[in-house]
């Protein structure tokens, strides 16, 4: 067999024709190899796209409420600031109206001590009378031996002068409304009757009764004269501690009004 033929024959056509298809068969792995790395690609690029997307609305949604609850804190701050104003405004005035309420407690307790109606200790004196024991002589009058309305006026108006501040009579606190009245053999003071032995109590200096038996109103009263010539009863001491009961009663002026009022 000649050259020419061998390389005409089907063999040597088919075995010249194998690179060509190696090469065809190479391109079209490289062509699909670069076709799944652009498609892969591709996809991978969308997917950025949308994550970055998903990404942006999530921020923009976080962003908001960050704003939201900023604005609600601030809100809520100056709520505070405000309640934290009224309390100190409130305990402001509190403060006030306790120092207002504690004065006027004190000027109320004054103002009762001063008429009376509080119960009272404190140093003073002592002083009793009674009837006089002496038999009545023939064709005297028996009003001279037992003790008057007048001698208990006298007693207690020297007491007031002497710098008493405190007087009872038989445990009845005497205050500006109280009364001495004579009803038959016994003695009205306040609205309780009274029969001797009067004892009459004075809160005052510790040298009350000093002063009681040196006063003027006490020395020049008929009821020291009484009570040396007609023998009444008579008894005094000096005491560091009496307590006197407050005033019971009606304290109400039916007549005296406030001036203006």
């Amino acid at each position: 067999m000649s050259t020419r033929d061998a390389r005409s024959s089907p063999a040597a056509r088919l075995l010249s024709a194998r690179p060509r298809f190696r090469f065809a068969a190479w391109a079209l792995s490289i062509g699909l190899a670069l076709a799944v790395i652009g498609f892969a690609a591709a996809t991978q690029w969308k997917g950025s796209v949308a994550r970055q997307e998903y990404t942006s609305s999530a921020q923009q949604v976080l962003a908001a409420q960050v704003v939201g609850l900023e604005q609600e804190q601030k809100s809520l701050r100056d709520r505070l600031a405000n309640a934290d104003r009224q309390v100190q405004t409130f305990q402001s005035a509190s403060a006030g109206s306790q120092t207002t309420l504690a004065q006027l407690n004190r000027d109320l307790a004054a103002a009762r001590l001063a008429a009376g109606l509080t119960k009272v200790t404190g140093p003073g004196a002592v002083i009793e009378i009674a009837d006089s024991k002496r038999p009545v002589p023939a064709g005297d009058n028996p009003a001279n031996y037992i003790v008057l309305v007048d001698d208990l006026h006298d007693i207690v108006t020297a007491l007031w002068a002497s710098g008493a501040e405190a007087i009872t009579i038989n445990g009845e606190r005497l205050v500006s409304t109280s009364s001495i009245y004579g009803v038959g053999s016994s003695i009205l003071v306040n609205t309780a009757f009274l029969s001797p032995t009067f004892r009459i109590e004075a809160i005052g200096p510790q040298d009350l009764l000093d002063r009681f038996l040196a006063n003027p109103a006490y020395l020049s009263a008929r009821v020291a004269h009484r009570i040396d010539a007609f023998g009444l009863e008579f008894a005094t001491q000096q005491s560091g501690s009496l307590t006197l009961p407050a005033f019971v009663g009606n304290t109400r002026f039916r007549w005296a009004v406030p001036e203006g009022s």
